[in-house]
């Protein structure tokens, strides 16, 4: 793993009626507190300046303080106690210099911790972009952790900074890439300044420091070739080869007769064999080395991506029950790196077991729970050929349409009981159904009718286009499409009133892509896109921007009722059904390919499940996220 280095470079105002800054950087000589703390910044900075009293001292009372906060005691983890730091420095010197700005940002172990306070801001630029991390207001003290990147650059600095250098400043100054220049650029702004007293920054700059030596870098090899190797794997071969030539005889010569005489021959195989060894190190030496690099290198290509996808899904496990749309957001990022390796091919065991431990952790963070359904009813038992088109549900029953087969059936969930409600002489060309209680209804060309024990006119047909009814406490709803409005049929006894407008003045939504309704008190809209949309007491309610996760892709049918906790969305092309709370936050979804040929769906949390229509088949899946 590549561990990240730190370059920093520091600015401030001048001093003087404006107030003072001064920037602290600390990085403690004892082992224990750099393992246990990291490496300190922090900006302080007050608008207040008293006659007479020297700015250069107090602002190292005030670093002191923190210095000893921080630093003093090694209990605690660093995000709490840096954060707790920072509150009790403004605290303690609000009385006396009013008010006190504090960024303080420690780097220990690759993760960068950072507080502010009094108005400070911390901001990183990365890729070209500049964005906040933190964002502090009057004395409120915020934070947040975060791993950087290679190249990221951090930029801490008071409020005054923020409001006389111009963010295409900022930018254009980080662009140059080092922290020293960045400073140099941005110092002309400040200089130039009369006010500039309470301006104080730090600019840090991330970078990669390789742990790993570098291995054999081989051009070419053969006879008065160049050979290369890298530092460390040249050592060792040298040595070793040292080692071997001391070991061997000298070469000796005899003189006899005025002739020179060489050693005998049995010494010099002896001296060919050791040359051969020796040749035969080095070419084992450049081998391994070769292989090794394109080891390192094949590594060095996904080691980073991997290690970031590891470390989110470790946050986002610890995060699950304190912020579980942050610890969503970690555990989706690091699926997608895992299977962009995957893809990619990578074979690494690091890998194989981040895979295992984001599947075994799903359906916890994500509330994503991937199922098989189970036969809950088969339709064509009860009447040769019946096949449902139309779900609708009531208490604790539900009733199923057939259009072709003209029959409506009634379903008990607790016991799967079931009864013919009515047949082709009173569902005839039926488009649609409806229900409350033990009343059911259905939607044809001439209005709506009650069918049962007798078929009775409920509302004569006066609209134009699609409508949608829906049945709640008695009255009868109509979502007219053409009208853009929602009508409200009040029940009395066994009759219903005129129709009413049921939205509110002045409110005409868009209905001519909707698919579903549903009420709960309120009402839920459903358009084939996927928008949600949903209305209270003839008002609509603000629900945009919060989102499902990850979002619908069809919008096929909406169910919900009083009784419900959730409201549940089928989404066909998705394959799942989605399960949102009454504020339209994401709280689950259930995934499995034979979602993708359900017609609806009804849901009983009372009984924990959720039952799927499917043609002749009725399905259930097992309720997991209550």
């Amino acid at each position: 793993m590549n561990k990240l280095t730190i370059t920093s470079a520091k600015l401030t105002g001048n001093p003087g009626a404006s107030g003072w800054a001064q920037v602290h950087e600390f990085k403690p000589d004892d082992e224990i507190k750099l393992a246990k703390r990291g490496h300190l910044f922090a900006v302080v900075a007050t608008g207040k300046q008293e006659e007479g009293v020297d700015s250069v001292i107090a602002g190292r009372e005030l670093l002191s303080r923190l210095h000893e906060e921080y630093f003093g005691k090694l209990e605690g983890e660093p995000f709490n106690v840096l954060k707790s730091s920072v509150e009790k420095i403004i605290e303690e010197f609000k009385g006396s210099w009013g008010q006190v700005e504090v960024a303080a940002v420690a780097f220990l172990e690759n993760v960068v911790y950072s507080a502010a306070g009094g108005g400070a801001q911390v901001t990183i630029f990365r890729n070209g972009m500049l964005a906040k991390i933190l964002e502090s207001r009057g004395e409120e003290v915020v934070s947040a952790s975060g791993y950087p990147k290679e190249g990221d650059m951090l930029l801490l600095a008071t409020k005054l900074f923020f409001e006389v250098v111009p963010n295409g400043v900022i930018k254009a100054s980080l662009e140059v890439g080092e922290p020293e220049n960045a400073a140099e650029a941005i110092a002309p702004s400040v200089h130039s300044r009369a006010d500039s007293g309470s301006l104080g920054a730090v600019i840090i700059k991330f970078q990669a420091k390789t742990e790993l030596a570098q291995m054999a870098e081989v051009k070419e090899v053969g006879v008065g070739q160049d050979v290369r190797m890298g530092t460390s794997g040249f050592a060792k071969l040298k040595n070793k080869i040292s080692s071997l030539v001391k070991k061997l005889p000298e070469r000796r010569i005899y003189v006899r007769g005025g002739q020179e005489e060489e050693v005998p021959i049995q010494r010099k195989k002896t001296m060919v064999t050791v040359g051969i060894v020796l040749l035969a190190i080095l070419l084992i030496s450049i081998a391994f080395g070769i292989r090794q690099k394109k080891i390192n290198e094949e590594k060095g290509r996904y080691e980073s991506r991997l290690t970031q996808a590891r470390e989110e899904a470790d946050e986002a496990i610890g995060l699950v029950t304190l912020n579980p749309e942050r610890a969503r957001e970690l555990f989706a990022s690091s699926r997608n790196i895992a299977n962009k390796l995957k893809e990619e091919g990578v074979k690494d065991q690091t890998l194989n077991d981040l895979i295992k431990k984001l599947e075994g952790n799903q359906g916890a963070i994500l509330g994503e729970y991937k199922v098989e359904p189970e036969q809950f009813l088969d339709l064509s038992i009860l009447s040769d050929g019946l096949s449902g088109d139309d779900m609708s549900a009531s208490a604790s029953k539900i009733y199923v349409l057939d259009k072709k087969g003209k029959k409506v059936v009634g379903i008990a969930l607790a016991t799967k009981k079931t009864e013919v409600v009515a047949g082709p002489d009173q569902v005839g060309e039926a488009i649609s159904l409806a229900s409350y209680e033990d009343r059911v209804f259905i939607l044809t060309s001439e209005g709506i009718f009650e069918i049962g024990e007798e078929k009775s006119k409920a509302i004569a047909k006066d609209w134009e286009g699609d409508v949608f009814p829906y049945a709640y406490a008695g009255n009868i709803y109509l979502l007219d499409t053409s009208a853009r409005m929602i009508w409200r049929f009040a029940g009395v006894g066994k009759t219903f009133g005129s129709k009413q407008k049921w939205l509110g003045p002045g409110v005409a939504p868009d209905f001519s892509k909707t698919t579903s309704v549903t009420i709960d008190g309120s009402i839920w809209v459903l358009s084939a896109s996927g928008k949600i949309l949903k209305f209270n007491q003839g008002s609509p309610q603000n629900i945009s921007g919060t989102g499902t996760f990850p979002e619908i892709i069809s919008g096929d049918a909406i169910y919900s009722n009083e009784e419900l906790s959730f409201v549940y969305i089928l989404d066909k092309k998705g394959k799942r059904v989605v399960v949102l709370d009454k504020n339209a936050k994401y709280k689950a979804q259930y995934l499995s390919d034979k979602i993708a040929e359900v017609a609806d769906l009804a849901v009983s949390e009372k009984e924990k499940k959720i039952i799927l229509l499917s043609g002749s088949k009725i399905y259930s899946i097992a309720i997991k996220h209550l």
